[in-house]
């Protein structure tokens, strides 16, 4: 277990995964990030590599030969190595090896870092190649806050608050295999979304396009929220089960198959491609009060 303290928050992470698993805010008194009931969902805020979502069939197809690699990838699962640490920041790493080279057939490291700045947590990840060849890769986050953040409260009395008004795409999945049904619609939000378990019956919400740099889990029966800045992914989803007292925050840099997806890595949906020996960079900020 990994300690990070400022004046503001104390943040504790598991080198399994690169996870954290808990922020807590001095000044408020709260515990911001979701706690991880098996009843419900047992993880907190896991790494997405080197795939976002599902891969129809549970593979993908490179250069002829079949790769099988779970939903969200395998970063999640793994034992990161402490590369440096001080008492408010720490980053952490993990390399390819024999045994990632069977399910990914490319050269990588994935090196992660968590920074306190006052009451903020800021996200980094770096991809890097290490492989002679191009690489195809997708990366996201995927922090569950607790929602409602107080007793007394309901998921139903928060919202989702943008700094802009959005007409995004929405990209719809298919409830029952976990994968995009095809069908992606412009929609008008406002500003605004009032946060109701229905609108996650067929699993998460996500938009492609959001302008605003920000979005801010807000109630009007409390003063208490976070704010979470995005820039630079290309989604951003929401995410949430029937009666669970959390919601997810999701940056990603890739999405799920389709379900009449070919398999073939190179043209999948949202793919990032990167040359050999080159570096891909992106974070996340998140703001608790």
């Amino acid at each position: 277990m990994i300690k990070l303290e400022n004046d503001f928050l104390e943040v504790e992470l598991n080198t399994a995964g690169a996870e954290l698993t808990r922020i807590y805010s001095k000044e408020t008194g709260l515990d911001y990030l979701w706690e991880g009931d098996e009843a419900f969902w047992e993880r907190q805020a896991p790494v997405l590599f080197p795939i976002v979502g599902k891969l129809k069939g549970g593979d993908f197809r490179y250069m002829g030969e079949y790769y099988k690699l779970p939903q969200h990838g395998f970063a999640r699962n793994q034992q990161f190595e402490v590369i440096s640490q001080t008492s408010d920041a720490v980053t952490l790493s993990i390399k390819s090896s024999e045994e990632t080279l069977k399910i990914y057939p490319f050269r990588f490291e994935l090196v992660i870092g968590y920074q306190l700045v006052e009451n903020s947590v800021k996200v980094s990840y770096q991809v890097i190649n290490h492989d002679e060849k191009e690489m195809a890769f997708s990366i996201g986050g995927h922090p569950g806050f607790r929602c409602p953040l107080e007793e007394g409260l309901t998921l139903e009395d928060y919202y989702l608050e943008f700094d802009e008004p959005e007409s995004p795409m929405q990209i719809m999945l298919n409830g029952a295999t976990g994968l995009r049904n095809g069908i992606e619609v412009p929609v008008d939000l406002g500003n605004k979304i009032s946060l109701d378990y229905s609108l996650f019956k067929n699993d998460a919400l996500i938009y492609e396009g959001l302008q605003s740099k920000q979005v801010h889990l807000r109630s009007s029966r409390s003063a208490h929220g976070i704010s979470f800045t995005y820039e630079g992914w290309r989604y951003l989803a929401f995410w949430t089960k029937q009666d669970a007292p959390f919601i997810c925050f999701e940056p990603w840099c890739g999405i799920a198959d389709a379900d009449d997806s070919d398999g073939l890595i190179w043209v999948k949906k949202g793919i990032e491609k990167l040359e050999a020996n080159q570096a891909f960079d992106v974070s996340y900020n998140m703001t608790f009060y």
